[in-house]
């Protein structure tokens, strides 16, 4: 038989193609899922090809420079059917759940008699309903398949196979006009028999910076909203410390591969593993880095600290809600001053967490919202933390799912947990309007205290000042004490100013610099005089969040030797490109001190200090507050100077701190811009030139 799998589409389709590649940078390769089957298909003598929709996609971004649904589909679905196979497995899950049935659609009006098999996590929900709606769907093979799969295909193969198919656990299949379930087949107990995924099948593995590595299955927690205990059956496993040591040596050795996504929903649940774990890599002087998921509530301070040494880099934490109440409600149950004391020495170790947060539960209040908004604002205190925010997606068959089935919503409101990017084609709402118990995950559940439609706006919001903004959104949540009140008073002053920048046509309003732009205007002339308490340092804070966006900032950097070793007497020292330095009359380094640990606004002082801003990418921002000697090195570097020049000019004014003479002063300085990327050395005079010396002078 001539077999082939497709993996799931996961990539998320943005409107513009730059967004789309972007974004896709950290994909990892082909779904894991169906490298394993791959693998398992090979140790049963059946050599299954395999299809990866992502990048098809990624192939029809890059040759079209476009991503019109259209197009993206046709493209695809043309290398899907472009070869006739005798059965075509197709893995699946939410998101990319309408796009999947409509490849399988057109593999059965091209190949009549190919046999179309679904697994994975939204079709073993979903089966019945699947082969009920989709004639063109044969059989779904339910939850994990490394078993039942082979099973399945060795049935298809005999003369009497719709006789064998009824044997075969796990599988959802149709008997005459009916559609009946055989029992679930048994989890796979022991995870170290399987062998490892067929990564040599994805082309791209060597230039990966990371890639998935499964460690175990199953979650023993029963979160309202999660659909993940359904399909491993709450069914806790680990792989041993042996395999998953073997694994990771054997991928780096073999591709080079410096970083590992550990696939589990919840690996530190089982404390002594994963103490067993660190401690043997760290055994093994080999340096693996890694990232994991965890409950805030199933790590300590010292499980943290051996993880970290034993190359963990980061943790995502599913937190959920900010509320206490809403915790109990959708059994987390977590303890959230204990979630942010872990987040908090997480970030003490370096170690990055991704904070998730979800919005838009149906029993959830303004106090519930406002506590999930302000946890989210006060991770972004970490330098290591990076909070997400999702609206909540009724993913098929979990409690909430099933409680609001009958009075589901669609209002186009679509959460960011189950959407692919940010919109469907034509034909996919026509699936997902039509197939509302097969695509529940598009829909909304409806909310009793709040609209839904504020959540999409909070959630929105708060998206676009934490992209655009480092420390002003902190500002105004203590400033103001209660960041929902800021939403509103936008919303308001939006609506009056700038609507017509928000109805247009392209990639979000929140992503654009428009809204960069709106926001600091808003705070200048509404937040600013009619609301802040510390108004001149609410100021501050505008001045240096703008200060990167605007001025006539240098773009080029050519013919320059960058780093501290160069720093020699004939080099010219010059400002980097996007740098602009600010004076302030308040101090800066106090007031992010206080915006980092949520201190009194009242305790910085007033004085006047230095500031250099830097543009670090498209939508980055790093803040310095230099000390005078610096600030006033950094005036004197405007690549006309050479280092001697600056030493001598330094020595004839006696510049510099009591006991170091000026030449060393001025040396150890421009290492120290250096060293922090402030000043390039050129080995000639630069022709555009800074400030004069003079000039600098008088300014300092």
């Amino acid at each position: 038989m001539k077999i082939s799998l497709v993996t799931p589409m996961v990539i998320a389709d943005f409107i513009d193609s730059e967004s789309t590649i972007s974004a896709a940078s950290h994909y990892t390769g082909p779904s894991l899922g169906i490298l394993s089957l791959v693998s398992v298909l090979t140790n049963h003598g059946i050599t299954p090809s395999l299809q990866d929709i992502d990048q098809f996609f990624l192939d029809a971004v890059s040759d079209h420079k476009q991503t019109s649904e259209g197009d993206l589909f046709s493209y695809v679905r043309e290398r899907v059917v472009s070869q006739r196979h005798d059965i075509v497995g197709f893995g699946s899950i939410c998101s990319s759940y309408p796009l999947t049935l409509r490849l399988a659609r057109e593999v059965k009006r091209q190949y009549p008699d190919t046999i179309i098999v679904f697994g994975g996590p939204q079709a073993s929900v979903v089966d019945v309903e699947t082969l009920e709606h989709f004639p063109f769907v044969d059989f779904v093979v339910r939850g994990e398949a490394e078993e039942s799969l082979p099973q399945l295909l060795d049935a298809l193969s005999r003369s009497n196979s719709s006789q064998q198919t009824l044997n075969v656990p796990g599988v959802t299949f149709r008997y005459g006009e009916q559609v009946r379930r055989a029992p679930n087949a048994s989890v796979v107990r022991d995870l170290d028999s399987l062998p490892l995924p067929a990564y040599e099948l994805d082309p791209y593995i060597k230039q990966r910076k990371s890639i998935h590595l499964e460690i175990g299955r199953g979650c023993p927690f029963a979160c309202t909203f999660c659909s993940t205990n359904d399909f491993f059956r709450r069914n806790f496993r680990l792989k041993s410390t042996e395999k998953m040591i073997n694994e990771m040596t054997y991928l780096r050795s073999t591709y080079g591969v410096s970083f590992f996504n550990f696939v589990h929903d919840m690996y530190t649940v089982n404390r002594r593993k994963v103490v067993e774990f660190c401690e043997a890599l760290i055994d093994t002087d080999e340096s693996f880095s890694w990232g994991c998921s965890a409950r805030t509530d199933c790590v300590d301070d010292e499980l943290i600290s051996l993880m970290a040494r034993a190359g963990c880099k980061g943790i995502f934490f599913g937190i959920e809600s900010g509320s206490p109440r809403m915790q109990k409600i959708i059994n987390k149950k977590l303890d959230l001053p204990e979630a942010r004391r872990r987040i908090a020495y997480a970030n003490d170790h370096k170690v990055a967490t991704s904070v998730a947060l979800i919005m838009g539960f149906p029993e959830e209040m303004r106090e519930d919202l406002r506590g999930t908004v302000e946890f989210f604002l006060n991770a972004t205190r970490y330098d290591y933390a990076e909070p997400q925010l999702s609206l909540l997606a009724p993913l098929a068959k979990t409690p909430i799912e099933r409680i609001y089935q009958e009075e589901l919503v669609f209002d186009n409101l679509f959460s960011n947990i189950s959407h692919q990017g940010y919109r469907q084609d034509q034909e996919d709402l026509t699936l997902i309007r039509d197939y509302p118990v097969v695509f529940p995950n598009f829909y909304g559940v409806p909310t009793q205290h709040i609209e839904r439609a504020y959540f999409k706006e909070v959630h929105d919001f708060v998206f676009g000042v934490t992209l655009w903004f480092r420390w002003l959104p902190l500002g105004l949540m203590q400033d103001s004490g209660n960041f929902l009140n800021v939403c509103d008073l936008w919303l308001s002053w939006r609506d009056d100013f700038c609507r017509t920048a928000f109805e247009k046509d392209g990639a979000p309003y929140y992503a654009r610099s428009e809204f960069r732009d709106d926001f600091i205007k808003f705070t200048e002339e509404e937040y600013i005089p009619r609301v802040a308490k510390f108004p001149e340092l609410m100021q501050v804070l505008v001045r240096v969040e703008d200060g990167a966006w605007n001025g006539n900032l240098e773009t080029t950097d050519q013919g320059c030797v960058h780093g501290p070793e160069n720093i020699s007497g004939p080099s010219y020292p010059y400002r980097l490109p996007l740098l602009k330095e600010l004076e302030l009359g308040w101090d800066f380094g106090e007031l992010v001190k206080c915006l980092r640990n949520g201190s009194e606004l009242s305790n910085v002082s007033r004085r006047p200090v230095s500031v250099v801003v830097r543009r670090v990418g498209q939508k980055e921002v790093d803040v310095r507050q230099l000390p005078p000697l610096l600030a006033s090195l950094l005036a004197l570097c405007d690549g006309k100077k050479t280092v001697e020049d600056i030493a001598e000019l330094l020595a004839a004014r006696n510049f510099g701190p009591e006991g170091i003479s000026p030449v060393k002063a001025c040396f150890f300085g421009l290492k120290t811009l250096a060293d922090d990327g402030l000043i390039g050395l050129s080995p000639s005079a630069r022709e555009a030139a800074l400030p004069t010396v003079e000039e600098a002078c008088d300014g300092s």
